[in-house]
Formats: structure tokens, sequence, C-alpha cells
């Protein structure tokens, strides 16, 4: 075997005057690549001997000046052609001498590297046309000379034309009542919720974890022997999580037919509108916030669906007869949150300087008049328009999550400003500390799971302050606070009035200047706020848990993507 950069190359000339290629190796013995008495009419005898499936890509083991390839793209015009060549000398000369210029648009290139590092790319350009079955084609000459390059590589390919991926893949969907869901696991909050609840609806999840920084390849890589063991009847993940941006999971994902089930519980602008390679027939989205519906039939999801948040019961609920526990978080009024100031300066930081002037204006626009970042960019100037339009789709998207986050920054702190003349005590990061100056409590942040469901119990008054990217969701407290038997005191949020009867079962306010004395009556009329309670309670056990939404996703997923259907 010759090593790809221990040889002598030298370009000859055929009896019939076409190109060949001789190879001088190691040892002084030199072989011709190509016939020299006629390069093509070899050609044709090699195709004449192979035999295609019909179907996806031909991995040609071997360039030379291209011959076969040229004989086997006009023999199967069909077919999806990938050439191995590992030395970038040959694919020099192969281009150099005009041999292989048809191919240019046909096939795909895969020269120098590593056996693996070739297999990785044959991978990932399977993926991204779909998974299509692979056939082989061994160039004689060039396998000889480079065998231990191509050995491994026609190995790993035979094993998996041998085990029928492909066929195996593939197979009917929701045949049962109980379904299978595979849970994309990236360790985000709601995973855990999102598992017990399938599980308790009766039905079966298997979940893959996977950790930032995994390539596509590796993510199909793993997701593939759990789909071959496991057969789900649909893939469930959060935001979009576990996709990556050039869409070769979606391209996988399409390929064996397996419906995708993605829910949103932050803003899909700052996420999809970036990677619209993962927009596919197969995907239906579910939006925690109805505002982004038509933002996301727009970017060309076909199933798009509105699926609030919701709480688990069994973590938060009232303390019962543990009324000792917890006893450090007693106070007057209580709010769990983030100050905002290391998020805004995470996300401006990804912004052009030149830029933040605007962003501080429009965060300005958007705390006076509470609309979508879309109805304001259409009152700016036509200056700032311009400009705007002129910013590539991932830096618009930037813009919009640093103006969002700057007015949220901005709207929190108006609102505790309101609570700092009680016993207020907020668990949230050190930027609030700078904001108030000493004003209440600033304690450190709160385990979601063990600390925070004590946290609402022992609060008086528990206030809530929206994220302004939730045009008009509820967050999380709206759900895990009443879940507790404990009284919430929330800004006027459209969907607030779907999930909540307000006045009876939850209390909000429509400006912030109304706090301090929504807070003073029900600090001052216990009874009234124990009923409003009780009642929330009541109304989040009927129809706002986990296992409630995850039943609806199910029942969509179901009617979408049956094989029956």
């Amino acid at each position: 075997m010759t090593s790809p950069s221990s040889y002598l190359l030298a370009e000859v000339r055929a009896r019939n005057g076409l190109p060949s290629l001789q190879v001088t190796g190691e040892d002084g013995r030199s072989k011709a690549l190509h016939s020299l008495y006629d390069p093509e009419k070899e050609a044709c005898s090699l195709v004449n001997g192979y035999s295609y499936g019909g179907e996806g890509h031909i991995v040609v083991l071997g360039l030379g000046l291209g011959y076969h390839v040229v004989e086997l793209a006009r023999r199967f015009p069909e077919a999806e052609l990938i050439i191995v060549e590992p030395s970038s000398d040959i694919y020099g000369v192969a281009r150099g001498s005009g041999t292989i210029d048809a191919l240019t648009d046909r096939a795909t290139f895969i020269v120098g590297g590593s056996p693996s590092e070739a297999l990785r790319k044959i991978t990932r350009r399977q993926l991204e046309a779909g998974l299509k079955p692979i056939s082989v084609f061994r160039f004689p000459a060039s396998f000889s000379l480079f065998s231990d390059f191509f050995a491994p590589i026609e190995g790993s390919l035979q094993k998996a034309t041998e085990v029928k991926l492909w066929d195996r893949l593939k197979y009917a969907k929701f045949t049962e009542e109980k379904v299978r869901v595979l849970l994309v696991d990236f360790d985000y909050f709601l995973t855990r919720e999102v598992e017990r609840a399938v599980v308790r609806a009766g039905h079966r999840v298997a979940a893959v974890t996977l950790r930032k920084g995994d390539t596509g390849e590796v993510i199909v890589s793993r997701l593939m022997k759990t789909i071959l063991d496991f057969r789900p009847d649909f893939l469930l993940t959060i935001n979009h999580l576990g996709f990556d941006e050039d869409g070769v999971l979606t391209s996988f994902i399409e390929s064996i037919e397996l419906p995708v089930a993605s829910w949103y519980v932050d803003s899909p602008n700052l996420i999809i509108k970036s990677f619209k390679e993962n927009v596919s027939s197969f995907t239906s989205l579910f939006l925690w916030d109805k505002g982004y519906i038509q933002d996301m039939q727009s970017v060309g999801f076909e199933a798009v669906h509105y699926l609030p948040l919701a709480t688990d019961e069994k973590i938060f609920r009232p303390l019962g007869g543990r009324q000792k526990k917890g006893r450090a978080f007693a106070c007057e009024v209580g709010f769990v949150g983030n100050s905002m100031v290391v998020p805004t300066e995470e996300r401006l930081s990804k912004v052009d300087p030149e830029f933040h002037p605007l962003v501080n204006r429009l965060a300005e626009q958007c705390l006076r008049r509470r609309a979508s970042f879309d109805e304001h960019m259409e009152r700016l100037d036509e200056a700032d328009r311009v400009r705007v339009d002129g910013l590539t789709v991932s830096s618009r998207v930037n813009l919009e999550a640093a103006v969002l986050w700057k007015t949220t920054q901005r709207y929190r702190l108006q609102c505790v400003e309101q609570l700092c003349g009680f016993d207020l005590q907020i668990h949230g990061d050190k930027g609030w500390k700078a904001l108030l100056n000493g004003n209440g409590r600033v304690g450190k942040p709160l385990n979601y799971y063990k600390e925070v469901p004590v946290y609402y119990n022992r609060c008086i008054v528990n206030f809530n302050a929206t994220n302004l990217q939730m045009g008009a969701a509820v967050n999380q407290r709206v759900f895990d606070v009443p879940a507790c038997g404990a009284f919430l005191l929330t800004d006027h949020q459209e969907a607030l009035g779907e999930a909540f009867e307000i006045g009876k079962e939850v209390i909000a306010f429509d400006e912030v200047e109304a706090i301090s004395d929504l807070v003073r009556f029900y600090l001052r009329n216990p009874g009234e706020r124990e009923a409003i309670a009780a009642r929330g309670r009541k109304r989040v056990l009927q129809e706002h848990t986990y296992r409630h939404r995850l039943s609806h996703v199910i029942e969509q997923m179901r009617s979408r993507y049956s094989s029956g259907t």
C-alpha cells in the first residue's frame, strides 16, 4: 500500500491520446491508474460489472482522472455520487485535466483527511439528502494503491447496508392506544416534568441525553440506536433543542418519517428564524404564546398549536402539616426572578455598538406601550428602518433579543420598586442588590424543585412580573403559585383570562402604579386572599397540569401523523 503523501505522480498519454496517470511508490515501482490504451473503454467495462439498486448514493472509492465516475453519472443519472479520494494531488490533476468538469453539479468530492473523517462526511451527506441507501463502487487501481485508507471505509459502509437501517428505521406510527415518546434530554428545566407527565398518562418514554456542542451527526447516531430499539411514535423536544443549524437532524427525521413535536417555552423568533433548515412537514410546533403562531406559519411550519405552560402538581402543592418548614422564607411579599442585568449585558454584547442607542430607544417605547417588537419596528423613522433592514437574520434576532431583555429589566425594576415599602424578600441574582440600593431582602437563587415550592407557601403575597418576550402568554409562576394553594398577584396578560377567572382565582394589575395598593389590600384581607388562592389551586388541578398539556400534544400528534389517517 502507498501512503497518499509518499509517491510520485506523472501524467502520461494513452495510445488513443487521452490522459492517464502513473504513480511511482516508495519501492520504485510504477503503476498506471487507467488503461494506457483506452481509459474510457476500460471505464465502461468497470461500470458494466457494477450493480446499482436504482436509489440513493453511489460512493466511489478512488477518483484517478474520473473516467469511471463520468460513466457512472451517464449510466445512472438518478444517482447521487460521492467520490472519496485520499490524494489531493490526484484530485488536483483530475480537475486540471478537465475530465471531471461535467461532474461539479452532480457529485460530492471528499478529498484527503483520514478514513474516519471521510466516513463522517459521507454520513453527513447521506443525512442531508435524507438517509438514502448507499451503494459502493470500488475503483480497483486506486483501491489497491491506497488499500489501508479505503478498506475501513468500505467495511463500515457494507455493515450499514447489510443491517438494512433504512428499512428498520421506517415503520408505522401510532398503531396502539398507548404511545411511545422519544424525548430529547438537554437537561432543560421542563424535561423531567414532561417525562413524568407522559408516564403518568400511561404512555412510554425513552430519553436520549444530549450535550451542548454535539454535532448533527453525533446527535443522529445517538438517536438512531434508541429509534431502532424503542420504535417511538414521535420525538418530543423543548425549544427545538438538539436540532442543528444546518438541518442535519431534520433531514434524518424526514427521511425516516418520524414526527417531531417541539414545545416552545421561549420566543421561537429568537431561535428558529435563524435555523430555517429545520422547517419540515414532519414537525409540529406547540407555542406557549399564541402571539407567535402567525410568525411560525410564515416561516413555513404547517402545524402550529397553542400550548400554554403548566405545573407539576406533585412538586408544587400546599405544605400541609409541615408548616415549620421554610420559616426563613416568611415575608409579606415574595418574588422569585432574575434582575435581567447580566442577560441584558450578554445580549447587548452580540449587537453592534452602533445599534446600542437604538436598543435603548426601542426599550423605552416597549416600556411605555406593550406591543410586539415588530409593531415597534414599524414605527421607526426611515433612516433607522433602512439600517435595521440591512442586518442579517441572525443580527436582527440579536437586536430583538437585546431590546426584549432590556425592556424586561426596566419593567421588573419598576414593579419591584412598588414593593419596597413592604416586608419584601427577593430570590434571584446579585443584580438586584445594585438595582435596589439595599431596599428589600435579596437572597440567593433557589432550587426550583426543592426550595421554590416551600417559598411560595411561606409568602403571604407572591408577586409575578412577566418577561416581555411573552407578548400574550403567562409564565411558570402563574401555575406554580396557585398549585401550592398560595396567593398570586401578577400582571395582566391576555392569556391570564383564558386560564383563570381574574378576580376570583388570581389577582392581576394593569398598571404598575396599582401594585402597592393591591398588595396592601390583600395583606389586610386574609379571608379574601385565602379564598382566591383556594379557587386558583382548584382550577390548576382541573386544567393546568403537565399531564393535561402532554395529553393534548399526544392527541394532536396522533391526529396528524397516525399511519391510519
